[in-house]
């Protein structure tokens, strides 16, 4: 896919409203298509009902119900097949361990220095 022709599909699920709202205006603006979820089972749902597949998602570490490791692996054997940014804060080594170990894109802690998360999304629509 060139993101000449198509804009990038993201989909950010996130348990707290403020980063959520911050996160997906800042994308919008940028240009990007962007929904969101609340926590990882109604990710789960976005993804199963979408009629255009993400390109990337963009998760909370720590959320309620469904973690985001757990709602990762759960995407991936669902078929997702796009790329992945865990946006987390107070994850401990172990953790980052087990989430790179899924093979994602980026795990960039919150709250990020200034354009971090922007710019990795930037490089990964560049490679989509």
């Amino acid at each position: 896919m060139s993101t000449q022709t198509q804009t990038l599909q993201i989909l950010v699920v996130d348990d707290d409203m403020l980063v959520l709202s911050m996160v997906s205006d800042t994308l919008r603006a940028e240009g990007y298509e962007v929904q969101t979820a609340l926590d990882g089972s109604h990710g789960l749902q976005k993804i199963a009902t979408t009629e255009r597949a993400y390109d990337l998602i963009i998760a909370d570490g720590r959320m309620p119900h469904l973690d985001g490791w757990r709602f990762i692996m759960q995407a991936r054997a669902g078929g997702f097949k796009g790329k992945i940014i865990v946006f987390s804060a107070w994850l401990d080594e172990d953790e980052r361990k087990r989430y790179k170990e899924l093979n994602i894109d980026a795990l960039i802690d919150k709250p990020p220095k200034t354009g971090q998360l922007l710019a990795a999304v930037k490089k990964i629509a560049a490679r989509v």
